[in-house]
């Protein structure tokens, strides 16, 4: 294997652990704190090429270090199949074939094109990317990210900055 797909394999791998660790990190949190927007702010060429790499994400399970120890963390991405806002329950196609249904919680936090948004926002056709943490007795949804309809969020958009979507 070539040394730059190498690099690329590498570099997609940590978007991933810091994706998923932004995504816990801010799950309690309701105020932002000057450390965290500078720590944004010195990303930048970086974060907007972590979110190249996280935009092709399809599915992830990984293993975070945080202040308390470790967390288990799923990510999955794909098309909106169904939903019911009702219930808060999402259904999505992956693009390998899967299908994944979750339900969100109070404390699930939504953003859709990179603004907050709210669980009934979500459109079949959409296509989210779904952060699951577990937090010990089974994995919660912690973020949905929707990047609006399929065939517009193929194309650059400015929603495929972390940082734009709250996930860095």
């Amino acid at each position: 294997m070539r040394w730059y797909w190498k690099a690329t394999l590498a570099l997609a791998f940590v978007g991933m652990v810091a994706m998923a660790a932004a995504a816990f990190g801010q799950t309690g949190s309701s105020s932002s704190t000057p450390a965290a927007t500078s720590s944004a702010q010195q990303q930048g060429k970086g974060a907007a090429r972590l979110g190249r790499l996280g935009n092709r994400v399809v599915h992830g399970d990984l293993k975070i270090k945080t202040p308390n120890g470790f967390a288990n963390v799923k990510v999955d991405s794909g098309t909106v199949t169904a939903v019911d806002a009702t219930a808060r329950t999402i259904t999505i196609k992956r693009a390998d074939g899967q299908t994944v249904s979750v339900t969100a919680i109070d404390k699930t936090r939504v953003r859709k094109q990179g603004q907050k948004a709210s669980f009934g926002d979500i459109k079949t056709g959409d296509l989210v990317q779904i952060i699951q943490i577990d937090r010990g007795d089974g994995y919660v949804v912690a973020l949905i990210r929707d990047r609006g309809p399929a065939g517009a969020a193929n194309g650059q958009t400015s929603d495929q900055s972390p940082a734009a979507a709250g996930i860095l």
